[in-house]
């Protein structure tokens, strides 16, 4: 099924180098090292949309439009511009170009025997859009032949995912969707299980929009910038997202906001943790096995706190030394409805600051907020 008829506007980067790609609005044949794959070519005069994207925008009506039917040769995309992709491939799909390229799954089933899957070697940005109606599936092997590619989609640029369709992510080296730039979904129905991570971005994690199921051996979704305190952040102000980890739910190296979305963790070892956490919005009912909600840094002088404005929150945490919120700094909570069943409710080691919203501890309200982790005054109103 030919796109033709449609403009795409994707935010990316500022793109310098556009101007010398996108001589005619006239496409032409892709580049491909897989002779037996087919293609065919169409003029691209797309009427306009756009996704969320944290970037500059890109003309897609101004990029060749390409059809692709999947084979068992795989696929390398050289040039900037729009892909179409339906069919099947064990030999992968690999984008190495200087320009933009937007990926349409359109009913493609992509898998690899000794690489990442679909494998962003060079871009100056990708965009991946699920097409409506349309159930795709994306999955590695258990081994690659190169370790530091370490998805089963790898990005080594910026990477967009929307759409209304459907995509199924099976990390069996290591993770499911990894970018090591910014990593934005704002639509979709994206299930992911993996032996490592699920999803995740360098110096930015943003889901905005989507139906999200991550099912992980480590970190369900994370950001994971330690070296530049201004980036490694997550945010999230949509979407529905449910996760079930075996380590830490879901991660920042720095900051981590959250002001809108429905957000499940059913299982975890820390179920959020960052530097410093805020949530204005949203619903989350998290569980932690060791501490629910979880601010921390080895940085020194590092803005440590926990900050709740809003949103409806129902934390738990496992049996002993856990706590519901533990922060190795502050704790403010200024709005927003609080239900805890823990042992320990807060742990700080700076000051908390209650000062509006409602917070209720094992079935009981409380007033004021006591840190009753170890070295902590005790649970209020006992029963703990």
């Amino acid at each position: 099924m030919k796109l033709n008829a449609r403009k795409y506007l994707y935010s990316s980067m500022a793109i310098l180098s556009l101007a010398a790609l996108t001589a005619c609005s006239t496409a032409t044949s892709s580049t491909t090292n897989q002779s037996s794959a087919t293609v065919t070519a169409s003029s691209s005069t797309n009427s306009a949309t756009s996704s969320n994207s944290a970037a500059s925008t890109v003309d897609w009506s101004s990029l060749p439009t390409t059809e692709v039917s999947l084979t068992n040769e795989g696929l390398t995309i050289t040039e900037a511009g729009t892909y179409i992709l339906t069919g099947s491939t064990t030999g992968g799909v690999t984008v190495n170009t200087t320009g933009n390229v937007r990926i349409i799954l359109a009913g493609a089933t992509i898998s690899s025997q000794d690489n990442a899957a679909l494998y962003v070697e060079a871009a100056e940005s990708v965009a991946i859009e699920l097409q409506d109606g349309t159930s795709n599936s994306i999955s590695d092997s258990s081994n690659h032949s190169n370790t530091d590619i370490e998805g089963a989609l790898h990005s080594e640029s910026d990477l967009t995912i929307y759409g209304s369709g459907s995509l199924t992510v099976k990390g069996n080296f290591q993770d499911g969707i990894v970018s090591t730039d910014d990593l934005l979904i704002s639509a979709g129905n994206i299930t992911v299980t993996a032996t490592d991570d699920g999803i995740r971005g360098k110096d930015s994690m943003t889901i905005t929009g989507g139906s999200i199921q991550v099912t992980a051996g480590g970190d369900g979704i994370k950001a994971t910038n330690a070296d530049d305190t201004s980036k490694g952040y997550t945010v999230i102000t949509g979407g529905e997202i449910t996760v079930s980890a075996g380590d830490d739910g879901i991660k920042a190296e720095s900051s981590m906001t959250i002001d809108g979305g429905t957000i499940t963790v059913t299982d975890s070892a820390e179920a959020l943790e960052a530097t410093n956490i805020t949530i204005n919005g949203g619903t989350l009912d998290v569980y932690g096995a060791d501490d629910a909600i979880n601010a921390a840094s080895d940085l020194a002088g590092a803005d440590i706190f926990i900050k709740v404005t809003g949103g409806d929150l129902t934390v738990a945490v496992g049996s002993g030394d856990t706590d519901a919120f533990d922060a190795n700094g502050n704790i403010y909570v200024s709005g927003g409805t609080i239900d805890i069943t823990a042992q320990s409710a807060f742990d700080f080691d700076g000051t908390a600051e209650y000062t509006g919203g409602t917070i209720t501890v094992n079935g009981q309200k409380i007033s004021q907020i006591t840190a009753t982790g170890p070295g902590g005054g005790g649970a209020p109103g006992g029963g703990w």
